[in-house]
């Protein structure tokens, strides 16, 4: 288990919104169960794949609202 109070916040937030099929559901009980330390589980094969996975989806959609944003501020009489 980490001992960061944000982390274990994290993870105890992923467990809790992913459903329990959900490999980011997985990982976050593993290492709340102190079964895998959130080092040991973060390079487990199917954890990463879950991770990058999630990651990128989150980076395309930041980059999607940032165009929204730049489109938006663009049409804003200045």
């Amino acid at each position: 288990m980490t001992a960061d109070p944000v982390a274990r916040a994290v993870l105890r937030r992923l467990a809790e919104l992913r459903p329990p099929d959900d490999p980011l559901h997985a990982f976050a009980t593993t290492v709340l169960t102190g079964e895998a330390t959130l080092r040991a589980a973060a390079t487990h094969p199917a954890f990463t794949e879950a991770l990058q996975a999630t990651l990128e989806a989150t980076l395309e959609a930041a980059l999607h609202e940032a165009a929204l944003d730049d489109a938006r501020q663009r049409t804003v009489p200045g």
